[in-house]
């Protein structure tokens, strides 16, 4: 299971815990991107990336009726992709391994696969546009974009077995 490797680069900071606390609210039978995205304006920066473009801290906002609460995009797509590509891969993934306390499985579309890569992608190939990235030491720098280039390859492996289904 990468999820326990990957945990520290996708869970790690306060905003990457966040978004995993986030999602194991949300938490039902299986996790959709549409029910993400009713909870969350993530999906406006998929949708429109030269948002991204406009502040170095873009703050993805959470509904969460007590207060309000927002997480940088990066944390956000780096948390959800990591939790998808362990669900992709083995069914479920187990967020007790990985400082969460649910196991949640996801359902996505091959469509939905490839924007969730390319959103990674972009930050992988340009992590200097990213706040994440500024509080990294070199050594942080190396393991963080290291775990990204897993997930992305995951999420590869996944988008082509889905295909190959059709």
């Amino acid at each position: 299971m990468f999820i326990e490797k990957w945990k520290d680069t996708a869970f790690g900071s306060d905003y990457g815990g966040d978004f995993q606390q986030f999602l194991e609210n949300l938490s039902t039978d299986q996790l959709t991107l549409s029910e993400i995205y009713t909870h969350c304006d993530l999906k406006k920066y998929f949708d429109q990336p030269d948002l991204l473009l406009q502040r170095l801290d873009q703050n993805v906002y959470l509904q969460n009726s007590e207060f309000t609460q927002s997480v940088h995009y990066e944390d956000a797509v780096i948390a959800l992709t990591a939790i998808v590509a362990e669900c992709e891969m083995n069914g479920y993934a187990d967020l007790s391994l990985a400082y969460g306390a649910k196991k949640v499985t996801f359902e996505i579309s091959s469509l939905e696969l490839l924007t969730l890569k390319h959103a990674l992608s972009n930050i992988y190939d340009q992590p200097d546009r990213f706040v994440l990235f500024s509080m990294l030491d070199p050594e942080g720098r190396q393991e963080t974009l290291s775990d990204l280039r897993e997930i992305i390859d995951q999420l590869d492996h996944s988008i082509s077995r889905k295909k190959e289904v059709k």
